[in-house]
């Protein structure tokens, strides 16, 4: 959320490439670099250099930007395209899972995957997963049609 206080405010932001961060601002309101010091070195010299050379957007023009990006219709409809993105996605094996996770640069996830893994196996052998019950997908559209 800070970052995107930031851009409103009409502020250079500088951050990672991680997580979901490359989503949050378009590519002209923020500066991406890897997690790395060096990398963050070269943003924030490059932010600092655009603004020695007037290189930047209008704050009140950011705040303005900002502000049609984060209504509450517009969060909704970029929320549910990602659910539906992601229900379609299939089931990643754990060796998939854990090489996402070494691509990402932050290596010590791999241990808490492993961990978070262990220890579904090891709560799974109580409570197989054959016992347990499946949730029905609700359709609210035709439920919809019938309340009309």
């Amino acid at each position: 959320m800070a970052i995107v206080e930031a851009a409103s405010c009409g502020l250079k932001v500088v951050s990672t490439k991680v997580g979901g961060i490359p989503e949050v601002l378009p590519d002209d309101l923020i500066i991406l670099t890897e997690p790395t010091v060096p990398s963050l070195m070269s943003g924030l010299e490059q932010a600092i250099k655009d603004i020695k050379e007037d290189n930047f957007v209008c704050p009140y023009a950011c705040n303005k930007r900002i502000e049609r990006y984060y209504n509450w219709q517009n969060i909704s409809s970029r929320t549910e395209v990602v659910y539906k993105t992601v229900s379609r996605e299939g089931v990643k094996t754990l060796r998939e899972i854990l090489s996402d996770h070494l691509q990402s640069g932050v290596w010590p996830y791999l241990l808490v995957v492993l961990l978070a893994h262990f220890i579904l196996k090891f709560y799974e052998y109580w409570v197989p997963r054959k016992d347990i019950d499946l949730a029905i997908d609700y359709n609210h559209k035709s439920k919809l049609k019938k309340d009309n």
